[in-house]
């Protein structure tokens, strides 16, 4: 397999890339799976709905990244009325998604330019972690409206297919894996219900394509299949796979259509070992978490901190800070305040 290989699953021949487009087109919703932190997968994912877009001026791009709630803001920011800066913290990225905006962008800005309509599919992670605490019972009623209105909690392939994911889950906040199973029911079904909702009102010119995480889309179940169980409809998955990609390409387990891509950057970048969200004063980020025997943890930064500078550089995002360190060097002037006070602090990046 080579790079730009495009595999058809269902027969096990590879594809043109105008042919493998020819076959997208026709449907009405194309999922196109990622890695989160691959950016050879947004490549690939960007190149493909720039093709579709070609075809089909009308596009509807549904991002699993953002929540339904966040439909005003992605309106407005499609219609210019916002900046980046601002975009970002009204839909709160470092919060609810949390991964580096970079790796976003260009589809973001292609549906920008283009005017392509972005939904935001997916349910609120707090009512989600609600739900792994303590079950779907456990909702007020109006948590309850924030997710699908139905769960089919009777699916025996996704039963089996979480399951799997609950072996190896931690389980520090999670009630049982009946609370698990419904949690992860919660982002699918709602995401599924988003799309059939719209497929419903954007008529059949419209094309929906979807940014998505592959695990959704997997095994002919997932999104896809909740989707469609709610409007009959036709769809194609698609997933990119690196050409060193250890397992079978050809699997149709993976997607109905594979794309052969290059080895994304190691993913192995500097890290100080925080979890961390933008400060609620909007000036620096906040420290939620230190991970132990960390960089900051050996540099005594507590939970609590709000990080301010990164050797001379201010940052107010999760990306700035993710940026500022793979800039930096091995040791690293960090900035922050704690209790009312300025401190600075040396971090050692292992090499």
């Amino acid at each position: 397999m080579v790079i730009g290989d495009v595999v058809d699953t269902g027969c096990g021949s590879l594809l043109k890339q105008d042919e493998f487009v020819e076959k997208l087109s026709d449907v009405r919703v194309v999922y196109l799976g990622e890695t989160h932190t691959s950016s050879e997968d947004h490549k690939a994912q960007l190149a493909v709905l720039r093709k579709l877009q070609e075809k089909n001026p009308c596009i509807i791009v549904g991002m699993e990244m953002f929540p339904r709630s966040a439909q005003p803001v992605l309106d407005r920011y499609i219609k210019g009325e916002m900046t980046e800066e601002e975009f970002l913290r009204e839909v709160q990225w470092d919060r609810v998604w949390g991964f580096p905006y970079p790796l976003y962008r260009g589809i973001i800005d292609f549906a920008r330019e283009k005017r392509l309509r972005l939904l935001g599919l997916n349910a609120p992670s707090k009512i989600v972690s609600a739900i792994a605490r303590g079950g779907l019972g456990s909702l007020s009623a109006e948590e309850r409206a924030q997710v699908a209105r139905d769960f089919h909690l009777d699916d025996a392939g996704n039963r089996l297919r979480i399951q799997k994911e609950y072996t190896v889950h931690g389980k520090e906040h999670i009630k049982s894996f009946e609370a698990f199973f419904e949690a992860q029911l919660a982002w699918e079904e709602t995401m599924a219900e988003t799309i059939a909702e719209q497929l419903r009102v954007g008529g059949e010119k419209c094309q929906i394509v979807v940014i998505v995480g592959k695990g959704h889309i997997t095994g002919k179940l997932g999104i896809p299949y909740f989707a469609g169980l709610r409007v009959p409809h036709e769809y194609r998955t698609v997933a990119p796979v690196p050409f060193d990609y250890p397992f079978s390409s050809f699997d149709p387990d993976i997607a109905q259509y594979v794309m052969i891509t290059d080895r994304s950057a190691p993913p192995h970048r500097p890290r100080l070992g925080v979890r961390i969200q933008t400060a609620a004063s909007g000036k620096g980020v906040e420290v939620l978490d230190v991970f132990p025997e960390s960089a900051a943890a050996k540099a005594d930064i507590r939970k609590g901190d709000i990080i301010v500078q990164v050797d001379g550089t201010p940052v107010q995002f999760a990306e700035e800070l993710q940026e500022a360190v793979a800039a930096g060097g091995l040791e690293l002037t960090v900035e922050i305040e704690r209790a009312s006070k300025r401190l600075s602090t040396v971090v050692t990046i292992k090499e």
